[in-house]
């Protein structure tokens, strides 16, 4: 089956009556393989392999950060930013005085400023390296006192985008026709998210939004230089899809925040993207509800990674009853309906017939696990869903 072909097909609202599965399994691929513990037939396969078996699509979304192997790719996750094989662009800190380190299962890069040093540092212990987990959770925050505002705003201003849209190329030919090669531009849409996210502790990020609004705008404007040039990297590939954004939640970003700080930097990727024949996808995997006339509002084409009721508010009727065919779902199935400690086989079959009896018909509408398949799930219901989609 060309999936890529079929994925597209549902994102452009095809009225097909047929469900189609596009499961994230990277993290449970990864934890099991580390813990020798993979389904005795899929034991030696690698993870494209392992769809290809379940006669499901390839899911490629969101990037295995680690997978590179290349630990130069990870130095500035604790600025936010990653590099990776499959990127369109390279971020490249060659202007910067940097230096890394490991110590005590903690990578710390020290950066050097024309106002002074800035620390950062990591996860990089045994314990996360054989959880499956893709993305290192940051020990240290860059910003710890009003100085590194300005300190990161001298250091972003010398951070450069290079496009490398041969490097997509080659991603995109891996996959093939085994699924959709989303092009990844960024987890954070635009400056002001990713200064949250990844740059400050969130309680300070409040009072400093609100006491020190003036700081914020200095360290936004550099910020924005780099998101532009991220986009514009994505014009010269041949995605069909990128995917712009990640992480949003009623509590967190809030629809007041989401409305100023996210969802202009959402219209602007959609406009550029457009108008290269480009399709955007952003990963809504959070608590939605008070956001969905944002998201309308953004223009953006896929909502990724869906989570519905019971894990959040929304239930799937809710999503599809307000997208209709203005923005597709790519998820719908929560995670923790695959883990037997949560319900009992009985309930799990109860819930997936009925979703798909909700869902019916199938336009507009990839189904996957949401976030992700987790490592301790239930393999039979895995194989229970796939079976559903054949």
């Amino acid at each position: 089956m060309n999936f890529r072909k079929k994925i597209l097909g549902k994102i452009r609202g095809e009225n097909d009556c047929c469900p189609l599965f596009v499961p994230r399994l990277d993290i449970w691929h990864s934890a099991n393989k580390m813990r020798n513990t993979l389904p005795g037939e899929f034991k030696d396969l690698s993870l494209m392999e392992v769809s290809q078996k379940l006669g499901v699509g390839f899911h490629s979304v969101v990037p295995t950060f680690l997978s590179s192997g290349n630990i130069e790719d990870i130095y500035h996750r604790g600025l936010g930013f990653f590099n990776h094989p499959c990127f369109p662009y390279f971020v490249d800190f060659s202007d910067v005085d940097f230096k890394a380190e490991i110590r005590n299962g903690e990578l710390k890069v020290t950066y050097s400023s024309k106002f002074g040093p800035v620390t950062t540092g990591i996860n990089y212990s045994r314990e996360f390296l054989h959880s499956g987990a893709s993305i290192p959770d940051i020990t240290e925050c860059a910003i710890k006192e009003h100085d590194d505002y300005l300190k990161l705003t001298d250091i972003f201003s010398r951070v450069k985008i290079r496009p490398v849209p041969e490097n997509y190329a080659a991603h995109y030919e891996l996959i093939g026709d085994k699924g959709l090669a989303v092009a990844f531009l960024s987890l954070a849409a635009g400056p002001m998210q990713h200064i949250m996210r990844d740059l400050i502790k969130f309680d300070q990020f409040i009072y400093d939004l609100y006491d020190f609004p003036h700081l914020m705008r200095e360290l936004v404007a550099p910020l924005a230089e780099i998101y532009k040039q991220i986009i514009d990297s994505a014009r010269l590939t041949k995605a069909e899809v990128v995917l712009f954004g990640a992480n949003y939640d009623a509590a967190i970003t809030c629809p007041p925040f989401f409305d100023e700080h996210i969802k202009p930097w959402l219209e602007y990727a959609s406009g550029q993207l457009h108008a290269a024949g480009k399709l955007l996808l952003t990963h809504t995997d959070g608590e939605n509800k008070g956001l969905i006339q944002s998201y309308l509002d953004s223009n953006f084409d896929v909502a990724d990674s869906i989570c519905p009721a019971p894990m959040t508010s929304l239930t799937m009727r809710q999503y599809r009853d307000a997208f209709k065919q203005k923005i597709s779902i790519w998820g719908g199935i929560p995670s923790v309906i695959m883990l037997s400690s949560s319900c009992s086989d009985r309930d799990f079959k109860d819930f997936i017939d009925r979703l798909f009896e909700e869902c019916y018909p199938f336009n507009n509408l990839i189904f996957s696990v949401a976030d992700t398949l987790p490592p301790d799930a239930n393999f039979d219901r895995l194989l229970y869903i796939c079976e559903k989609t054949k």
